[in-house]
């Protein structure tokens, strides 16, 4: 990743994760709960930084786009993996720190196949 996407939007990484998966912006807009120009402006935004292009009414990833998503995946993973392991060890407060983060995307990350349904439960579990 590179540090300019080291603080990466949840928004952003949603996004690209939907294009990812084939989505229509319209679709989008409505998936995450958003107004059709704010996920317009993610596109373009993306597209500036070489992630997505426009083919016909649909926008595709690049290769550096799949490169960028297959790290913020792994980043996504990690940050989930090291919350359910601070779960397992008692610390609560640090788990949910990292667990609140992504607690709004996590159905969406569910839906897109990026974190396991038993993930989630293992995250959201009353402890």
């Amino acid at each position: 990743m590179t540090e300019r996407d080291a603080g990466v939007k949840t928004e952003y990484y949603l996004v690209l994760e939907a294009l990812a998966s084939g989505t229509p912006p319209g679709r989008i807009s409505k998936m995450l709960d958003m107004e059709p120009h704010d996920v317009e402006a993610i596109i373009n935004t993306l597209q500036e930084r070489g992630y997505v292009e426009r083919k016909g009414a649909r926008y595709v990833l690049t290769e550096a786009g799949r490169k960028t998503l297959e790290e913020w995946r792994e980043r996504v993973r990690r940050e989930l993996g090291d919350a359910v392991e601070l779960r397992r060890a008692g610390r609560e407060a640090e788990a949910w720190e990292i667990v609140e983060k992504w607690l709004p995307a996590l159905p969406i990350l569910v839906g897109l196949g990026v974190v396991s349904l038993a993930l989630w439960k293992l995250l959201t579990a009353k402890r």
